[in-house]
């Protein structure tokens, strides 16, 4: 059941989630992020960019709003482009290091009790103090929902949309 699954089999890799250095200016981990778009990372559910130190350890994650908020006074002029050069404040002053971390050989069950103890829905899987994965609510939930009913759902299917009206 639940209890014997480990992080490890839903995590989802860094190389499938947008990366930014804490070095960065915000003008850069915009355009970083917006090649990440361009890469599928952001259209696929993994919008919330995590930040690394040079040693590749995870120092937190940075929310979109917060970068959003920092250029929008450089585009208010109305038919002007934005001034996004001026973008300089480094994205280390606007890091919020997560709650919580999880191992890779953690059960789901564990990663879930943390999940709802600090009321988020992603939580960085760590290795020797490196990031190895990410783990998201949604993927234990999916998980947990199929360990427990897909055998019922196939019959029940029909009857539940039906009765929902779905």
């Amino acid at each position: 059941m639940p209890h014997s699954v480990p992080v490890s089999q839903l995590m989802i890799s860094p190389n499938e989630w947008p990366l930014l250095s804490v070095d960065a200016d915000v003008e850069s981990a915009i355009k970083i992020l917006r090649i990440n778009t361009e890469d599928s990372k952001l259209l696929q559910g993994h919008s919330t960019p995590l930040v690394l130190d040079s040693d590749y350890r995870l120092v937190g994650f940075v929310h979109l709003i917060d970068l959003l908020r920092i250029i929008k006074p450089l585009c208010n002029v109305l038919d002007a482009p934005c001034e996004i050069d001026k973008a300089t404040m480094p994205v280390q002053s606007i890091v919020v290091p997560f709650a919580a971390t999880v191992e890779a050989t953690d059960s789901i069950m564990t990663a879930l009790d943390i999940m709802m103890e600090h009321r988020i829905s992603l939580i960085p899987v760590l290795k020797e103090k490196k990031l190895v994965g990410i783990i998201k609510l949604s993927d234990i939930f999916n998980k947990v929902a199929s360990l427990l009913f897909d055998k019922d759902i196939v019959d029940q299917e029909e009857m539940l949309m039906r009765r929902f009206h779905l």
